[in-house]
């Protein structure tokens, strides 16, 4: 018996179960039934995803794809008709081509809600091994409520994300624009950690874990809408990048020695940024990689301590 044979056997799928083509249709008859990934291509429906979700992860579809060679799929994919996501001005893309679903090509998709990683490696494992024939599974969502909110339920509640995935989850489902969010969504997508971003372009680290998951449901706090220091955290950064390698940079180290450094600082803000520009650009590679390559003692300093040491001596002798 076929994995097919047996996953139909297992929930009474009727013969009927897919016998439209159109997508609302098959959500009608199927909305507590599992659909295979063979039923939907052979009715002409393709796999899309959500523009803004998180991006795919090539560690995580490892993972996943060595789960689905040693156990198969073992809880189907939410999805939802492409017409329902659009219809809520979320933007949907084909999952394999990238091209835009529009209103027009909708009736020929359904949408990933969660498992993206999980259908990325079954496709990958369908390109690369020669014996895999394991079969995917979806779902139509048993409640009838809007995508954003599923996803926050799916992505929070139920399988939660890691930190820099709620900035991500916060921007594809607000209306409104942000530049703050979209410019910490455009770091933590580099390799920054949530953290140092806010650091770099706030210079605190007040947007929180609490404050976009508040965003995702529509709960935009007043510190995600300041703008007033993005340009000048940016300023920073690229100075730091002058001197620095990136892994450093993606830390909160030196951002944190900057925070204390403006903390002193007497004059405008805007001054502080000039000459800590200034100074960060000045070092040359030699310097910046022996602060770097600093090295904490067991029983004496730790690695952060000793970089600040370094950072204040410097900063002290600089020219003004």
């Amino acid at each position: 018996m076929t994995n097919l044979n047996k996953v139909n056997e297992k929930v009474n799928v009727a013969n009927n179960a897919t016998s439209s083509n159109n997508v609302n249709d098959m959500i009608m008859k199927n909305v507590s039934t599992i659909i295979t990934l063979a039923m939907l291509q052979e009715k002409g429906i393709k796999i899309a995803r959500l523009a803004g979700n998180r991006t795919l992860n090539e560690k995580i579809v490892n993972a996943k794809k060595k789960s689905l060679k040693e156990t198969g799929l073992l809880v189907p994919a939410v999805i939802v008709s492409a017409d329902k996501a659009i219809a809520e001005g979320l933007e949907v893309v084909d999952f394999e081509t990238g091209g835009q679903v529009t209103e027009e090509n909708a009736k020929d998709y359904v949408v990933l809600v969660d498992a993206n990683h999980r259908y990325k490696a079954h496709l990958k494992l369908q390109k690369e091994e020669e014996n895999y024939d394991s079969e995917f599974y979806f779902m139509f969502p048993l409640q009838d409520i809007s995508v954003t909110k599923m996803l926050s339920e799916i992505n929070i509640a139920t399988n939660p994300w890691k930190t820099a995935d709620y900035g991500k989850g916060a921007a594809m489902v607000l209306k409104e624009k942000l530049p703050l969010l979209d410019a910490i969504n455009s770091l933590t997508g580099e390799g920054y950690s949530p953290e140092a971003a806010c650091k770099w372009l706030r210079g605190d680290n007040k947007i929180t874990k609490t404050i976009m998951v508040r965003a995702m449901n529509g709960d935009i706090a007043d510190e995600l809408k300041k703008t007033n220091k993005i340009e000048q955290g940016l300023k920073l950064l690229d100075a730091a990048k002058k001197s620095f390698g990136k892994d450093f940079l993606k830390s909160r180290t030196l951002p944190d020695w900057i925070i204390s450094k403006a903390n002193d600082w007497e004059e405008s803000r805007a001054e502080f940024v000039d000459a800590m520009s200034r100074f960060l650009s000045s070092l040359d590679r030699e310097t910046a990689d022996d602060i770097t390559n600093s090295k904490g003692k067991r029983g004496g300093d730790a690695k952060e301590t000793i970089i600040n040491r370094k950072l204040n001596a410097l900063w002290e002798k600089r020219d003004k």
